[in-house]
């Protein structure tokens, strides 16, 4: 049994920060019914396939089913409000007012369904003057203060490596519709929640800005280190790769140790942390010069045997095999129809007894309609009907 068997989700999302949120919910045991305009996703097109498997779209859209739908036709409107009357939520990240032109935003439909958790996705948040901007994950990045704070120090602000405000938004938005599910059981009503981008990265940046709130400083890019931790918190190059070390608490005398220079720890000029802080470039130097004379792995063993926080800094390949990422089913193995056996990123939390679990990979488009109408009542007459009025794809 999934956590959530038997909530239905009406999925209107596309791209990554709504349908990789949905696609968490479908991995706890929601149905997730993914409308899709008669084109599709745009993600199905907008992105490349390896071994015909587009990879952005089976991560954001694993365990779901295809329904394709044309709003602009009254019928197909309607096959959306029968699918409500057994909906537990609605979640959409279209442009702003997207949803009110079909008479499906959440004014209209909150009356008619009690009960429905209605989640929606922006850039800037329900309120400000803002609201009605669309964006994207780059946007988001500029605007929320976290790029001013990513790159060299001397250098052009940059973005993560990743879409970060894209994934923290589906990840929001999932944890949103749990507590407003959770809540509806308390008060037998459903609300609209409403997760943004920037609010997203504006969050997991909460100790660098209420810093910034009660110091009134602008923190600097800080290129490999983080500009509010002031001991060796970076980056550091071996003779094979890249790893990190983090001093925490008395970890100074074992980072001397594991470079062979323990005397280097009583130096009047790295003694303290200040001291430390103050000669940090030829601090820095020494470092550099004797870990780059042998290879990561050296490099780390040393360091953990002192009990100093070091690791090396994995690439992709070195993620996907890593015997940890394999054990806890960050990676893992799941049955694609018509590709076998592939490997694909699995969910990331943990349950003793309702385990997530990827059901099935991404839908083809339109795969599940006729099944979708079979279950609300509708005959091989009607689905006709639909089809021959270009309602449904």
């Amino acid at each position: 049994m999934g956590l959530l068997d038997g909530i239905r989700i009406l999925d209107f999302t596309q791209h990554q920060a709504g349908p990789y949120g949905t696609a968490l919910l479908a991995d706890f045991g929601a149905d997730v019914v993914k409308i899709e305009r008669i084109g599709g996703d745009p993600a199905r097109a907008n992105f490349p396939e390896v071994d015909g498997v587009n990879a952005f779209f089976l991560v954001n859209n694993r365990g779901k089913r295809s329904l394709s739908l044309d709003l602009e036709k009254p019928a197909a409107v309607g096959v959306v409000h029968r699918l409500l009357g057994r909906a537990d939520v609605l979640a959409h990240n279209l442009k702003p007012g997207a949803m009110e032109k079909f008479g499906l935003g959440y004014s209209d439909l909150h009356e008619r369904y009690p009960r429905l958790v209605y989640a929606a996705v922006s850039t800037f948040g329900p309120q400000g003057p803002r609201r009605w901007t669309t964006g994207v994950d780059l946007i988001a990045q500029a605007e929320s203060g976290i790029m001013s704070v990513t790159g060299e120090t001397d250098g052009h602000a940059l973005p993560v490596g990743v879409a970060l405000a894209d994934a923290l938004g589906g990840v929001n938005l999932a944890f949103a519709v749990l507590g407003a599910l959770y809540g509806r059981e308390r008060t037998g009503s459903g609300q609209e929640v409403h997760v943004s981008l920037v609010g997203g990265l504006i969050g997991v940046q909460a100790w660098e800005l209420q810093n910034h709130l009660l110091a009134h400083t602008v923190s600097p890019r800080a290129g490999q280190s983080h500009p509010l931790i002031k001991t060796l918190w970076t980056s550091f190059a071996a003779r094979d790769g890249d790893f990190v070390l983090a001093e925490v608490a008395d970890a100074w005398p074992g980072i001397c140790r594991a470079i062979g220079l323990a005397e280097l720890a009583a130096e009047e000029r790295f003694r303290s942390v200040g001291r430390r802080l103050k000669n940090r470039a030829p601090l820095l130097e020494i470092l550099r010069a004797r870990f780059a004379e042998s290879t990561v792995d050296e490099c780390v063993r040393r360091l953990r045997a002192e009990g100093v926080l070091a690791a090396p800094v994995q690439s992709y390949a070195q993620v996907a095999a890593d015997p940890d990422a394999r054990a806890n089913g960050y990676v893992r193995k799941i049955d694609l129809p018509g590709k076998g056996p592939i490997d694909t990123i699995g969910p990331f939390l943990h349950f003793s007894e309702t385990a997530p679990e990827v059901r099935r990979g991404a839908p083809d488009l339109a795969a599940h309609t006729a099944e979708i109408l079979a279950e609300l009542g509708y005959d091989a007459a009607e689905i006709g009907r639909l089809r021959s009025e270009r309602a449904i794809a």
